[in-house]
C-alpha cells in the first residue's frame, strides 16, 4: 500500500491497491479478510479504480448465512413448515449447516438472508434462554411490535439472557457479523451488557447497552463486526436481568449474520435452489467511492 503523494480535496479519499486481481481472488477464495486503506494520490485513472471494482466484485463470495426467523414447522401432519407465527417454537433444525437458500428440509424449506461470507455447511446452531429446560429451549418467536424488526427470536420470560451458540466442525471456524436487537412494545430498554466468548475467552464485550425500538429515533440497535470474531466455537448472550423478569420476553434479536473459515468449496449440495450471486454491498460502495474520488481530484487539477 503506497502512502499518499498529494492532497486530497476535503471528506474525499479513494482506494489505491498494490495487488493484481488475480492475487486478489486468490486470498479472498482461500476465506481471507483484507483491509481497504483508503489513500489519496494524483494521477490514478478512473480505468484503476474500474479494474478493482471488478476485481472486487468477482473475488467477494456470493452469499452468507443470516438467520431473519421466517419460518417454522406446524403441528398438523408431517410437521409442515409454515411462515412465522407470534409465540411459535424455534425448529431445532434452523440454521443448522446451511447450504443455500432456500434449503431443502424435512416438511418444506427454509430461507435465510445473504451479505457476503458464504453459506455455513460446516456449521451447527444452538439457540437456547435461562429458562431452558428439558421440554424446550426456553425461546420462542414473535413477528412484529420489536421496532422496525420482523419475525425476532425472543427468551422467554424470567430467563435473564437470550444466548446462540455457533459451533464449527473440526478443521473450521465460524464467524460472527453482526445481528440486529429491538424493544417490545415498540420501547427501548437499557439491558446490562452483550457479550461473545470464542476459544480463547471473550472475544468482545459491551455493558448498558441500549436497546432502541421506539417511535422517536433509531427503530432497532445493530451490532456490526466488520473483520467477524472467529472461533472453533462462539456463545452470544445478551443479558437483560437488570430488568423485570416479565420484561425479558421485551428483548428480540433479528438478523444473525455469520460465516466459516475456510468458505465452503465449490457449489453447494444437498440443498434448495440458491439465490444467484450478486456482489457484496460494501465492496462495491468502497469502490464507487473510488471512482468519485478519483473524478473529483481531476476536476481540482482542471481548475488549478
Amino acid at each position: 500500500m503506497a502512502d499518499a503523494d498529494g492532497p486530497c480535496p476535503r471528506g474525499i479519499r479513494y482506494v489505491q491497491v498494490e495487488a493484481d486481481p488475480s492475487r486478489i481472488r486468490e486470498l479472498l477464495g482461500k476465506g481471507n479478510s483484507m483491509s481497504l486503506h483508503l489513500t489519496c494520490s494524483r494521477g490514478r485513472s478512473t480505468a484503476r479504480a474500474a479494474a478493482l471494482l471488478a476485481a472486487l466484485a468477482a473475488a467477494a463470495p456470493a452469499s452468507s448465512t443470516i438467520l431473519t426467523f421466517d419460518q417454522v414447522r406446524g403441528a398438523s401432519a408431517g410437521n409442515p413448515v409454515i411462515p412465522t407465527f407470534g409465540g411459535a417454537t424455534v425448529p431445532l433444525d434452523y440454521g443448522d449447516r446451511v447450504v443455500g437458500s432456500p434449503m431443502n428440509v424435512p416438511g418444506g424449506q427454509f430461507t435465510y438472508g445473504q451479505a457476503g461470507e458464504g453459506f455455513t455447511p460446516n456449521v451447527s446452531v444452538e439457540i437456547f434462554s435461562g429458562a431452558a429446560s428439558p421440554a424446550g429451549a426456553g425461546v420462542t418467536l414473535w413477528e412484529t411490535g420489536y421496532g422496525d424488526l420482523s419475525n425476532v427470536l425472543l427468551a422467554n420470560n424470567a430467563s435473564n439472557f437470550l444466548a446462540v451458540r455457533l459451533t464449527a466442525d473440526p478443521g473450521h471456524r465460524v464467524g460472527l457479523f453482526g445481528f440486529d436487537l429491538a424493544g417490545w412494545p415498540n420501547s427501548d430498554y437499557l439491558i446490562r451488557g452483550v457479550s461473545v466468548i470464542g476459544d480463547a475467552g471473550l472475544l468482545f464485550s459491551q455493558l448498558d447497552v441500549l436497546v432502541e425500538g421506539d417511535l422517536a429515533g433509531p427503530r432497532h440497535t445493530s451490532f456490526l463486526f466488520a473483520d467477524g470474531l472467529f472461533g472453533s466455537e462462539l456463545l452470544l448472550t445478551i443479558d437483560f436481568s437488570n430488568l423485570g423478569g416479565g420484561q425479558h420476553d421485551n428483548i428480540g434479536l433479528d438478523n444473525l449474520r455469520f460465516g466459516q473459515d475456510p468458505p465452503p468449496a465449490g457449489p453447494p449440495d444437498g440443498g434448495g435452489p440458491v439465490t444467484p450471486a450478486l456482489p457484496e454491498p460494501g465492496t462495491l460502495s468502497l469502490a464507487a467511492a473510488a471512482l468519485l474520488g478519483t473524478r473529483l481530484l481531476r476536476r481540482r487539477a482542471k481548475r488549478r
